[in-house]
Order: C-alpha cells, then structure tokens, then sequence
C-alpha cells in the first residue's frame, strides 16, 4: 500500500460532511460550522484522561528526580509543543532547563515550515543528542504527531525508548497509530474529520493543546508549584503576573495586613519567589529557613508550613557574636543601640521617624538606615560576614530586637511593622522582636537590672512620665525572664497634643509665660525682665509685638531672634522653655525669677496630676511597690523632677523608685542583654 493509500485512510484526512458546503454559507453559518465542531473535542479528550492520569503520575516520578520532559514534533504538533514548554517557566516558576520543545526543522521552523524536515528519521536523533547535559533514563520524551506516522517523531521516540531507556509517551489523533511499539504511554485522541479537510491545526492541534496542557499542568500540581489551584510558584515577569503574584498571595494568607507595597518588598527579598514569601510571612521564619523548609517538603507549599518545627538553620553559625538591638524610633530622629555582653557596641543616629506622620515606609526607610549605620561602627569582631550590611538579612545576627517607634500604639501597626522588622532582620522567633510605643521603651528601667536576677520570673510595674516638647505618662507592667520579656501597657493619660493638652510639657511651660507676659502687657504695666527675654526670644522690640511673631513669624520679625527659627509653632512656643528654667534656676548666684519659678511649679504639679490619673486603681498600680520612670528634656532637670516627686508625695503617692533615664534606647538594650544574651 502507497503512502498515499495509507495517509488517505488516517481519521484526520477523511472528508467532514457538515462542512462541506462551507464556502456556499454565509459567515454567521460559517462559524457556527466551526464551533458545533469544536464542541466535540471536549468529549474526545475526556475518553483520554484514563491514559493522560497515568501519564502524569510517571513523568512526576522521573521530575522529583531531576528528570526533564521533552516534546518533539513537526509543523503544527512541533509549534504546541514549543508553546506549551515556553509557557512553563514564568507561570510556575520552573527552570527553562526542565521542559523543553524540539522542532522538526529547527526554530526557524516556528514560524516558517521547513520542507522535508518531518520526513528525516534522523534529524530527531541528531536534535536530541545536541541536549546537554544529555539525556538520561530519568527524562521522558513525549512525542506528538496528529498524524500518528510523522518519520521525525517517531525515530525520536525509538531512539529514547529503545536507546536511551527513557519514559515515552505518543499523543495523536488517529487509531491505531503508527506509535504504538514506540511509546510507553499512547494517548490517541479520536477528534474525527476536520472542517477544512487534513488541516489538523483545527480540532486535532486544539485537543493536542487540551492534552499537553493537562500533562503540564498536572505534573506541576503534583510536584507542589500550586497550593490549591493557585500558581504560588508564578514567576512575576510582567505587570499582570506581577498583580496575579500580590492576589495569591493575600488569597493563601487572607488575614495578612501588608499593603501592596510591602508585598512586593517581601518577594522581592525572597527572589521574587511566591511561595517562599508566604512560608515567611506565615511562620514568621527567615528567608533561609524557608527556602529549607520548602526544599525538605519537596515544594509541596502546605508540608513546608506543618513540618517540624523545630528545624534548625543551618546558616545560623552558633559560634558567632550574639547581640542585641535596641532603635529610638523618635518623631525628631531614630537612634539605635547595639550591645553584647560586654556592653553597648554601637550607637548611630538618622533622621525622624513617626510612623503615623511619616508613613510606614518612610519610618522602616530611616530604621534600616540606622541599623546599617550601627553595624558598620561595630568592632571587626563583631560585624557579620557580608559587609556593607544588606538587608533584609538571610541569617540570623541579632538575639532580640527592639524597636519603640513613635505612633506605634495601634496592634495593626504594630503587627504590621513586627512582620517587616522579622523579616528585615531574619528573626523567626516573635517573642524576639518587641514592637512598642517610644514610651515603652522607658519601661525598661522599670526593671532594676542592678537588682534583678536573670534567672527568675518577676513581674512588675511602673509609670513612664514623659515630658518634653509635649506630655504623656504610661503605666506599665513588665514580665521577665530569661529570654523572655513581656511588656504589657496598663493605662494611658495626657499626649492630646499641643491644640488639647500637653498640660507640664516644654509647650505648655513656653506657652504660660507668653500668656503671662501679654496678660500683664495688657493690664497697662510695665514689662518685667523676664518679659523683655520673652519678647528677644521671639525677636520683638515690644511685647505687644510676640503675637504677631507667634502667628506670622515670616511676615513679622524687628530684629534677630534669639534662637533659631522653627516653622513649627508648637516648637517655636517649647523652645521657650529653656529661657523659663534659666530664670527659675539661674546658674548665678542672682535670685530666681519669682514668675518664672512659679511656671514651672505650676506645670511640674500639672505633670504630677497626669501621673496621678493612673494611680485610681490600686490593685493593678500601687506606688509602694512600683517605680516611676521620667523621659524628655524636662525629666532630665532635676528641679523639675523634685517638684513632680513632691507634689505626688503631697498627694499620697510615693513610688518605692524613682528613675530619670535620659537614653531610652541605651536603657532598654541593657534589658535585652540580661535577658536574651545571659549565660
């Protein structure tokens, strides 16, 4: 029998009778032809999917082991192949190296026909020995031939079986197929007569689409690249994957709290990988861990979250320096303090860093700035291995961290900003990364480490009393133990800002003696001396003038101010303070000013009162047992201090300590060391 007998006998080359007609139809009938038609291939596939299952499960068996899958084809079969291969890598994150296609006729073949190439029976052979490294039993090579007989598939297919001893597998659209002998896995695929007779690109290329992209798919599925039927091994390679990449991630973790933005930040971090991002955001673990994690599960997304977890990294080198990190998060500059047994290593500064009105990213910005700028002061000893510092970190280098931040009061930002930080400094252990208040911080010294064991468990409590540029007081209640600190806030009075309160701040203290001056202006007499200094201050020849230089400093100013210029009013009105305490306290032996002393009483009883709001209860906070912790400029006066202690102590309230901590940073690293770095 001639060729031309055998392919006019081949399913795909038989007339179709419902379009026979089809160049008499009208266009609508046309495609209406077409589609009744591709209706059925549906239907033709899923007398398949027996075969392809069967299929799939071989082919894993071979992946899991560093085997390859190779399609090979000719004309429209070739061009699938090719397709379905290229779509692999960026939709699940798959090395190029793990699907490939091969073309009768080459590339160019792809978008040119190559005449004979089809023909050669040792064309394919050649092709598939140019793949290096070469192939291996553990490959498999799939060939596909709508036709069942193209010469340059099926030499490829007894070249690999019979060869090499690799899995073989034959996709066609006719039955019996010449592959059978050939493959090891035959999916004959029966679509019946094309509309356009022989053009197999029609219902046979689309079932041959179907199949390859259940043979894909499924055998990605099985090797873990998906969680559900989401693709969290996508490769972000574009915009629209990109955006796919952020949906998966917050539909797998849909209690997450991260913006977009940081999203992108975390997979950036992690290679662009999906997955590894969502083990980290879930387990609150290291980069590194992650991806050991992911590697020991076999990729399988859900076995790398329940797996042991008590898997230790293996980059963490216990021989190391062990540290600790504390950072000033201050709305005016962020401080950070880095210290080891030994002592305080490293101290650096950067600009401000008020989570509420800076935003979050710029607050984490000037964080990351000056956790750089600390490590690059540490001792060579003690600096890590990779150097400049580059973070986020894949390795463990701090015990504990500890960031008060201010603005950080709500639990969202806090939550928000401990899962960067985590990140950030590859720390997997939450009880490691303390995120508070700037206040909080002050809590440390709450704790008498003088005093205190290391070993014990010991709760206590305290006040914070802030007083600065505005006023707040905290109270507290600190748990420790070792490598362990729980800092739990019990209460909150003043911090309504200048507009509302602040009442015993620096503001408050400028803002009484401007009030004074014009009062007394007003009654027709005559200034006092430390009216005269009030109105230098400001740059006023009169006081009368001190209002327009509040309100309109840039528009009204009659000679040099006697301090630099704030646009800040609340700050060009605190700045005022330093000039009250120098007359109230003067450094002469000249007598106080007699207005100015009685300002700062007033406000220090003021402060006193703030702190005496969260003295109602004495069940949670009894002063007998309790400390009282003062911060800001004006806790560090200690005329100032003495009048809040003897207010409180006329009112009934004596603390068993009292504390002025002028570094909170410097005081609250001290707590980490006994804490998470003692013996």
């Amino acid at each position: 029998m001639s060729d031309s007998t055998v392919l006019g006998l081949l399913q795909t080359e038989s007339h179709n009778e419902d379009s026979m007609a089809i160049d008499a139809v009208s266009t609508l009938e046309m495609c209406r032809i077409m589609n009744n038609a591709d209706a059925t291939v549906a239907p033709a596939v899923q007398t398949c999917v027996p075969e392809i299952a069967r299929t799939i499960d071989l082919i894993v068996d071979r992946v899991r082991k560093g085997g390859r899958v190779m399609y090979i084809g000719a004309g429209t079969s070739g061009r699938l192949g090719v397709l379905d291969a290229s779509e692999i890598p960026p939709t699940f994150s798959a090395p190029y190296s793990q699907f490939i296609a091969l073309i009768a006729g080459g590339d160019t073949a792809i978008r040119r026909a190559t005449e004979g190439a089809e023909d050669s029976t040792t064309l394919s052979i050649t092709d598939l020995e140019a793949i290096a490294p070469p192939l291996s039993f553990v490959d498999t090579l799939i060939g596909i031939a709508a036709s069942g007989r193209t010469p340059y598939v099926l030499s490829g297919l007894s070249h690999c079986r019979d060869i090499l001893g690799m899995l073989t597998v034959g996709i066609s659209c006719v039955q019996p197929s010449a592959m059978r002998g050939r493959a090891e896995c035959l999916i004959e695929c029966l679509v019946g007569p094309e509309i356009i007779t022989g053009s197999t690109r029609m219902k046979a290329g689309t079932a041959t689409k179907m199949i390859l992209n259940m043979i894909s798919t499924g055998v990605m599925v099985r090797i873990g690249k998906t969680h559900g039927n989401l693709m969290v091994d996508v490769k972000s390679s574009n915009n629209k994957l990109v955006d796919r990449a952020r949906r998966i991630f917050r539909t797998v973790l849909p209690t997450t709290i991260l913006p977009d933005i940081e999203i992108d930040s975390l997979m950036a971090s992690c290679g662009g990988s999906v997955k590894v991002a969502l083990v980290v955001e879930k387990l609150r673990c290291s980069i590194a861990d992650a991806r050991m994690r992911l590697e020991k599960s076999g990729g399988v997304l859900r076995d790398a979250w329940y797996s042991d977890t008590s898997l230790q990294n293996p980059t963490e080198d216990p021989t190391r320096p062990r540290l600790v990190l504390c950072i000033d998060a201050g709305g005016t500059k962020c401080t950070a303090v880095i210290a080891s047994r030994d002592g305080i290593q490293a101290r650096a500064e950067a600009g401000p860093c008020n989570f509420v009105t800076l935003g979050h990213d710029s607050a984490i910005s000037a964080i990351s700035t000056v956790i750089k700028r600390a490590v690059d002061l540490l001792p060579d000893a003690l600096r890590p291995q990779q150097a400049p510092l580059s973070l986020p970190l894949t390795q463990s280098f701090f015990a504990a961290v500890w960031i008060g931040g201010a603005g950080l009061d709500r639990p969202a930002d806090v939550d928000t900003v401990r899962s960067r930080i985590s990140r950030m400094l590859a720390l997997s252990d939450p009880s490691t990364v303390l995120i508070t208040n700037d206040a909080a911080l002050l809590s440390s010294a709450i704790i008498d480490n003088r005093a205190a064991t290391t070993t014990n468990t010991q709760t206590k409590t305290g006040v914070v009393l802030i007083a600065g540029t505005g006023s707040l007081a905290y109270s507290f209640s600190i748990t420790s133990a070792q490598r362990q600190l729980t800092i739990t806030p019990l209460a909150r009075a003043g911090g309504w800002g200048y507009l509302l309160g602040d009442e015993g701040s620096a503001f408050s203290i400028g803002r009484e003696a401007i009030r004074r001056a014009l009062a007394h202006r007003d009654s027709g007499l005559p200034p006092t001396e430390l009216h005269k200094a009030i109105a230098d201050h400001f740059g006023c020849n009169t006081v009368g003038a001190i209002i327009s230089a509040v309100y309109a400093p840039n528009q009204f100013q009659e000679k040099t101010a006697s301090v630099p210029f704030f646009p800040d009013p609340k700050l060009r009105i605190a700045s005022l303070c330093r000039g009250v305490f120098k007359a109230a306290f003067p450094d002469h032996p000249s007598p106080p000013d007699p207005e100015a002393l009685s300002i700062v009483r007033e406000a220090a009883t003021s402060a006193a009162g703030t702190v005496r709001q969260l003295l109602h209860d004495s069940t949670r906070l009894n002063p007998a047992n309790s400390a009282l912790i003062l911060g800001g400029a004006l806790g560090q006066m200690a005329p100032y201090r003495e009048v809040i202690v003897q207010r409180l102590e006329e009112m009934g309230m004596v603390f068993a300590r009292v504390d002025s901590i002028g570094d909170a940073a410097g005081c609250a690293v001290d707590l980490l060391v006994s804490k998470f770095l003692s013996e």
